[in-house]
């Protein structure tokens, strides 16, 4: 008997241009990210601060010096004040980037997901990217967004502003910072989250990373050791992130050491993930 129905159609192409693959992925972890109310909650305390640093630069219209000096210098309008109001997020931008970023590799390790990613038109660096871009962009909603905004702000409100300075000097040098800044940390978070299969212990790993070297920080500057503040993770990133601004040095270390520990840290993180990340577990 013949077979008058076939089981399959052709391929017909749809006429649509296909997104490259690192953005589906990119699109879709940013998508997971904002329907998670946790980092919804903590993204919207992570803006007090600038509703607090705006308060003041709006205050400081009517009370002068006084706003500013009760404030301290991260209330300030110039370029340093707000690589300072940056220096206040990190914080959040410690716990957010946590929760978004220690299980994007470690879960794909878990659940066996490599070799369903790869088996698909997709390379290394593709997928890295696309997992980077996800923190990229948490990154710059805690930090970048509201300096943004507070620009514009102070261009609005505050007396004797520049529109050269606020609306095009200031985001332009945020905007590089945010962006070299994001991508580092989102590749050494990935790494971390490459070396585990469970998502509880990549934040253990992160925590005493950014805390941890934190806190060795502070004290090796109480003993007055500045070289051992080169120790301080994220503290790297803000002198370093000084020469963009044009303010001083944030550490006792030096800002150029400062831009080779920040880059260190990339290459090992890179070297890490190309090491780390396979279509195919062995399993021994």
């Amino acid at each position: 008997m013949p077979v008058y129905d076939r089981g399959y159609t052709h391929w017909e192409p749809s006429g649509r241009r296909a997104w490259p693959a690192w953005w589906v992925i990119a699109r879709r972890g940013i998508g997971a990210g904002l329907k998670h109310k946790g980092v919804m909650f903590m993204a919207l305390i992570a803006l007090v601060p600038a509703v607090v640093k705006g308060a003041i630069i709006y205050f400081s219209l009517k009370a002068g010096e006084l706003t500013r000096l009760l404030g301290g210098g991260w209330t300030s309008i110039e370029p340093e004040g707000f690589l300072r109001f940056i220096e206040m997020q990190r914080f959040a931008v410690f716990a957010v980037t946590a929760v978004i970023g220690a299980g994007l590799v470690a879960q794909d390790r878990q659940d066996n997901g490599l070799s369903l990613y790869f088996s698909r038109p997709l390379d290394l660096r593709q997928y890295v990217a696309g997992k980077a871009l996800i923190i990229v962009f948490f990154y710059c909603v805690m930090t970048l967004v509201p300096v943004w905004f507070l620009c514009v702000f102070a261009y609005v409100v505050a007396p004797g502003a520049t529109g050269l300075d606020l609306l095009l000097l200031t985001p332009l040098r945020a905007l590089v910072y945010c962006a070299l800044t994001g991508l580092s940390l989102g590749l050494v978070l990935l790494a971390f989250s490459s070396m585990g299969k469970r998502t509880i212990y990549v934040m253990v790993w992160w925590t005493i990373l950014v805390m941890g070297t934190e806190a060795i920080g502070g004290i090796a500057r109480g003993l007055g050791r500045d070289a051992l503040e080169a120790v301080n993770f994220l503290g790297q990133y803000h002198n370093a992130g000084a020469l963009i601004f044009g303010a001083g040095p944030r550490l006792g270390v030096h800002q150029a050491v400062s831009v080779l520990v920040v880059a260190l840290w990339t290459a090992v993180a890179a070297w890490v993930l190309w090491r780390r990340i396979r279509p195919v577990e062995v399993v021994s």
